[in-house]
């Protein structure tokens, strides 16, 4: 490997460490809400939130990866160019094509590390943040039943309490209608909240309190206690809940469950959507790779700085393309095909067309000449 291809190398990656940690913080940040719910409200351990962080981590790598691609390349080849580096490559029979290989190189080794992640290991992490997350509930059940609200998340169940002390109630109210043909009221001084999570059933034992039943003739009834046990079996919705979503399952059983919703006559787009995205985002470093590195050299003039906000500028645009054609492609709207890999193949093109036009010398063009101008009024804005 020559001097050049090393000192390359070597900046794009600074770069993009530094812009896969900036990325991955970021995408983080959307679950510092939930997360920090189940340290607070669901009493999760901080080592529970750990494995949880932990298991968002690949989901994250393969989206912040592609990004932080076209960042380093943008960002590297701007501050070449404004340094007249490029320059001074050229002059001396370097072609752009040439300087594009460290970058290639780059991007394909980013690429081959996001498809082992997207392909072997997100659906499984996924699998496990569900399954970590299900068992935080279980654990925690009687945390759900918040003091002086209507609690409605227990099956046909409708619980009031005035105080909830970590599972000793106070002045208990219960609506069960889990028997529509037999309603009933239940009041209560207090209660005690007992969970059993290999059974997910929730006791909750009450002391000191009226029944109030209607029977299917009419009849109305109260029964004084002194203690009685109402059971809550949760099963059936936290099994729901652990059944495998589109996320969580493999490449096979993607196919499996496409084929039994073809068999069922039913749509399988959001099935389909998901397996393209499984090789469209790793893929997409290189098309990002080698689109920075033509736009990096367009913005030389301003550096540094100016290849981060176009660099900014463009990951908007891809994320926007991203959506775009994933909400097309699983409502059915576009071809899942088309909708998932139509944003590698415009930036695709687009870099192809700027290397092109950045080999031939006849920079600027109309596309970069506009794309200094929106440079120009941004700047001026922010100045103001």
């Amino acid at each position: 490997m020559r001097v050049l291809d090393r000192y390359i190398i070597t900046e794009l990656f600074k770069i993009f460490s530094l812009a896969v940690f900036v990325l991955l913080s970021v995408l983080l940040l959307e679950k510092v809400h939930f997360l920090s719910g189940l340290l607070l409200t669901k009493r999760a351990s901080v080592t529970t939130i750990g494995k949880l962080m932990a298991f968002l981590t690949p989901t994250f790598l393969t989206l912040a990866t592609p990004l932080a691609v076209l960042l380093s390349s943008l960002m590297v080849f701007s501050r070449l160019s404004a340094d007249n580096e490029v320059t001074a490559m050229r002059s001396s029979g370097i072609s752009i094509y040439r300087l594009l290989m460290p970058v290639a190189l780059v991007s394909a080794l980013a690429c081959a590390m996001t498809l082992y992640l997207s392909v072997n290991v997100v659906h499984r992490s996924n699998f496990q943040f569900r399954s970590l997350v299900i068992e935080v509930l279980k654990t925690s059940l009687n945390m759900e039943i918040k003091e002086r609200r209507f609690n409605t998340g227990f099956n046909n169940l409708l619980i009031y309490v005035n105080e909830n002390d970590n599972g000793k109630l106070n002045g208990v109210f219960i609506s069960d209608r889990r028997d529509p043909k037999r309603p009933r009221i239940i009041v209560s001084r207090e209660g005690r909240v007992r969970s059993d999570p290999e059974k997910n059933i929730v006791t909750i034992d009450l002391t000191d309190g009226i029944i109030h039943r209607s029977g299917p003739e009419g009849v109305y009834r109260t029964i004084a206690f002194d203690s009685y046990a109402l059971r809550m079996d949760l099963s059936e919705g936290l099994n729901k809940s652990f059944e495998k979503e589109t996320p969580q399952m493999s490449i096979a059983e993607l196919r499996k469950r496409i084929a039994k919703l073809k068999a069922e006559g039913k749509s399988a787009n959001a099935e389909k959507v998901a397996i393209h995205k499984r090789y469209s985002a790793p893929l997409g470093c290189i098309a990002l790779g080698l689109l920075g590195a033509p736009l990096g050299i367009m913005t030389h003039r301003r550096g540094t700085a100016g290849g981060f906000g176009l660099g900014v500028m463009m990951i908007v645009f891809n994320y926007l393309l991203w959506m775009i054609g994933q909400s097309l492609g699983a409502e059915g709207k576009a071809p899942p095909v088309l909708a998932i890999w139509s944003p590698n193949i415009v930036m695709g093109l687009i870099g192809a067309y700027l290397i092109v036009r950045v080999s031939k010398e006849t920079m600027p063009s109309k596309l970069g000449l506009w794309i200094s101008d929106r440079l120009k009024t941004l700047s001026a804005g922010a100045g103001r």
